[in-house]
């Protein structure tokens, strides 16, 4: 009877295993990909403005080494370029001072958020005049080889920063930007 008990109970104990590794298989088969993995649509790089360095609440005195952007990606293995202006005139594209790509890297994939450190040029620091410098990042920019549309971000679009510096630190000495249109004056309209 102690042998009948132990062939059953062996007989059991192979069917469950039998069972269970059918389970598994089957689990891995309807488990496999049915193709590609769809990706998320492309998404504008995002400056995080409350982290920049130095700060853009006030206007510069002193001119830094370098100016720090952290950029936020949705996907942080995207590659996305930047462009540093320092004085940009939008009629001519003049002003670039700095500009590259940013590739991922292994210490952004956890946080999605890599951060440039980017030098201005000092001799850009006139002590004479005001200066505004901004930094522009994209996926990518309408054409790089083209300075008027160096500045201008492709689509999904992208985000910029931007620091006045004047050394007596007063905005007001600082000139008004017109986009290059020339103030007229009429004595008999009043403007």
């Amino acid at each position: 009877m102690t042998e009948r008990i132990a062939l059953l109970i062996r007989r059991f104990v192979t069917a469950a295993v039998g069972a269970g590794i059918v389970m598994v298989l089957g689990a891995c088969v309807i488990a496999q990909a049915s193709g590609d993995v769809p990706r998320l649509p492309e998404t504008r790089p995002t400056i995080r403005h409350q982290e920049v360095v130095p700060p853009t609440g006030g206007v510069l005195t002193r001119w830094p080494a370098f100016f720090t952007v952290p950029v936020e990606l949705s996907d942080p293995t995207a590659t996305f370029s930047y462009a540093a202006f320092v004085d940009y005139n939008p009629l001519t594209g003049e002003g670039r001072v700095a500009g590259d790509e940013s590739p991922y890297d292994q210490q952004s994939l956890a946080t999605r958020v890599r951060t440039l450190e980017i030098p201005v040029p000092q001799d850009r620091a006139t002590t004479d005049r005001c200066h505004v410098i901004e930094v522009v990042v994209a996926l990518r920019f309408t054409a790089t080889n083209e300075p008027k549309n160096a500045h201008t971000p492709a689509l999904p679009g992208g985000d910029s920063v931007t620091w006045i510096y004047n050394p007596g630190g007063d905005p007001s000495g600082c000139p008004r930007l017109d986009a290059g249109i020339e103030a007229s004056f009429d004595a008999e309209a009043g403007f």
